[in-house]
């Protein structure tokens, strides 16, 4: 089954699968990893699979950092980041921001806009380390082989592929060569 939803609209094609005892497997976008989805459909988002830009595995020291404060801070149910994608990206997406304003030396947005489009300086994230994530023609910091597979397991995301998880501690980087996050090699 192919979906492309939220947390809880995907939750109730689940329940609904469940409930006609239709067992095929479930695919669909990042949002699969939502906590209102993994809670909402219980068993019968067992399996689901997504791809995802972070995964809540300590795999570097960054992510555990992350991980860490993140639960400290937020204390979510099942000890699970609630919408771990939405939350790496958008704590990466505060330190690009921090960098382009030291850079510019402004808040002025032009010059934001400019720093961000010609960042001297790596940036390490969660997600990745954004070395010249953007440019005035290219706004996408994430090409299609930053993301893996995520499965629903046990109430919680892990990696789909044993491939992907043992290679969790490398940092999967923007390939220069690609035409945004939906790039594909010929």
């Amino acid at each position: 089954m192919l979906t492309y939803a939220i947390g809880p609209e995907l939750a109730q094609i689940a329940n609904g699968m469940t409930k006609l005892g239709w067992k095929v497997p479930m695919i669909g976008s990042w949002t699969l990893s939502m906590a209102n989805f993994i809670d909402n459909a219980g068993p019968g988002g067992e399996g689901a699979r997504m791809p995802q830009t972070f995964i809540q595995e300590p795999t570097t020291p960054k992510r555990q950092a992350f991980i860490i404060n993140y639960l400290r801070t937020f204390n979510p149910k099942n000890a699970r980041i609630d919408s771990p994608v939405s939350a790496a990206q958008g704590y990466d997406s505060i330190y690009l921001l921090a960098a382009a304003i030291k850079q510019a030396n402004s808040t002025d947005g032009p010059k934001i806009k400019a720093a961000l489009e010609d960042l001297k300086a790596p940036v390490e994230g969660v997600v990745t380390t954004y070395n010249k994530p953007f440019n005035a023609k290219d706004h996408e910091a994430i090409t299609a082989n930053i993301p893996v597979f995520g499965e629903v397991k046990g109430e919680k995301v892990v990696y789909a592929y044993e491939a992907d998880q043992k290679k969790a501690s490398e940092v999967r980087v923007k390939d220069v060569n690609a035409k945004g996050a939906l790039a594909v090699k010929k």
